[in-house]
C-alpha cells in the first residue's frame, strides 16, 4: 500500500506543478487547458496525507522494536528526524495552498498560478530535505534530490496536464516551441542529478542488482527508455507527422507517455521504501538478495561477489529485440497506431531487463 501512496504522491506533485506552470503561460502559447480547482484542492490535501505513509510505517516499526507507544515515537520522528520535520513543513505548506485554493477570490486572481507554483516549489524542497540523499550527504543531497525531482515534476507535470486536461489541440505548435526545449533541459537535469543521486545511494550500481533496491533502480532506468522515445516522437516527430496528416491528434500519445511516466513513478515509489545499498556486501548481511536476481543469476552466489557484464549470445539477442521495439515505436507513431506502440514500449524495458540480467556474470 505504501508503494501506491508514493506513486500517487508524485502524481499529485506533477498535477500541481504542471497546472500552475501552464496557467502562467499565455493562452496563445498553450492548448486550452481546464483543470478543475477541486482537483487541485484534492491534490494539495493529498500531499501531506500520502507523504505521511512512510512516517507511519517507521513509527509502527520503532514502537514495536523499542516497546514504546506509537505517539511517543511519532513525536520523536517529527521533532528529531529530518523526514519528520520535512513532513511538518509539508503539512503547513499544503494546508496553506489548500486554503488559498478554497478561496474564490484567490482562484480568480491573476497571481494565483505564481503563488501556487511557489508553494509547490517549497513542497519539492521539503521533500528533498527528508530524502535518503539528504540523510547521507546533507545539503548536497538536498540540492541534488530537489533538482532531480523538480526537473521530473516540471517535465512530467506539463506533459500530464496537457495530455489529459487539454480540451483541443489548438496552439499545439506554439506549445511545442517552448515545451520541447523545456523538456530537454528537464531531462538533462534529471539525468545529471539522477547520476549524482546514484553515487550517494548506490555507488556500486552493477553489484546493487543483487538487492531489491538495485533491481528496482534498474527497472526504473529501463522504463525511462520508452518514456524518452515517446518524448522524442511527441516533441520532434510530431512536426513531420502533422504535415502529412492535418487531422492527427497528439493528445492520446501524450496520455500514453504519461502512463509510462506513471510506471516510472511507481518504480520510484517502491525504490524509496527499499534499503539503499551504500555498500552492497554489508547490506547483504541484513537484506536478502532479490528473488528476481536469485532466479535469473546463473553463477554461484556469495555476498562478496562482484558482478560484471558479458555479452552472451542470449543477451545480444534480447538487446537486438529491444532495439527492434524502439524502431517499431517510431514506425507505429508514423502510422498513428497507439496501442502497438505502447506495447512495444513496455517490451523495450522487458527485453532490456532480461538482456542485462542474462549478461551479468
Amino acid at each position: 500500500m505504501i508503494y501506491v501512496s508514493e506513486a500517487l504522491l508524485y502524481v499529485c506533485f506533477a498535477l500541481l506543478m504542471g497546472t500552475f506552470v501552464l496557467r502562467i503561460v499565455p493562452e496563445h502559447r498553450r492548448p486550452d487547458i481546464h483543470v478543475h480547482n477541486g482537483l487541485l484542492f484534492a491534490a494539495a490535501i493529498a500531499v501531506p496525507i500520502l507523504s505521511y505513509a512512510p512516517i507511519h510505517k517507521t513509527a509502527v516499526l520503532f514502537s514495536k522494536d523499542f516497546d514504546m507507544s506509537y505517539f511517543t515515537i511519532l513525536k520523536q520522528i517529527l521533532t528529531e528526524i529530518n523526514s519528520g520535520k520535512a513532513w511538518l513543513w509539508t503539512l503547513i505548506g499544503s494546508a496553506g495552498l489548500a486554503v488559498l485554493l478554497a478561496l474564490k477570490s484567490f482562484r480568480n486572481d491573476k497571481h494565483m498560478p505564481k503563488v501556487g507554483l511557489f508553494i509547490t516549489f517549497l513542497l519539492v524542497i521539503w521533500l528533498g530535505y527528508g530524502s535518503h540523499s539528504a540523510s547521507i550527504e546533507g545539503t548536497k543531497g538536498i540540492v541534488v534530490h530537489t533538482a532531480h525531482f523538480l526537473a521530473v515534476t516540471v517535465w512530467i507535470g506539463i506533459l500530464f496536464v496537457a495530455g489529459w486536461f487539454a480540451r483541443s489541440s489548438q496552439n499545439w505548435d506554439s506549445f511545442l516551441r517552448w515545451f520541447s526545449p523545456v523538456a530537454i533541459i528537464c531531462v538533462l537535469l534529471a539525468i545529471a542529478a539522477g547520476i549524482l543521486l546514484m553515487t550517494f545511494t548506490a555507488p556500486q550500481y552493477l553489484d546493487s542488482w543483487m538487492l531489491p533496491y538495485g533491481q528496482m533502480l534498474l527497472i526504473k532506468h529501463l522504463l525511462i527508455v520508452p518514456l524518452l522515445v515517446f518524448a522524442y516522437t511527441n516533441g520532434v516527430a510530431y512536426r513531420s507527422k502533422i504535415k502529412k496528416d492535418k487531422q492527427f491528434n497528439p493528445r492520446p500519445w501524450l496520455k500514453a507517455e504519461s502512463v509510462v511516466a506513471l510506471l516510472v513513478f511507481i518504480a520510484t515509489g517502491i525504490l524509496g521504501q527499499q534499503t539503499p545499498p551504500h555498500n552492497v556486501q554489508q547490506t547483504l548481511q541484513s537484506v536478502s538478495p532479490s528473488p528476481w536476481f536469485s532466479g535469473l543469476y546463473k553463477g554461484h552466489f556469495s555476498p562478496d561477489i562482484q558482478l560484471h557484464l558479458s555479452l552472451h549470445p542470449e543477451a545480444l539477442l534480447l538487446f537486438a529485440a529491444a532495439a527492434v521495439m524502439i524502431a517499431g515505436m517510431a514506425a507505429m507513431y508514423r502510422s498513428n497506431r497507439l496501442i502497438p506502440a505502447f506495447a512495444m514500449g513496455i517490451l523495450v524495458s522487458v527485453f532490456g531487463y532480461f538482456g542485462l540480467m542474462f549478461a551479468i556474470a
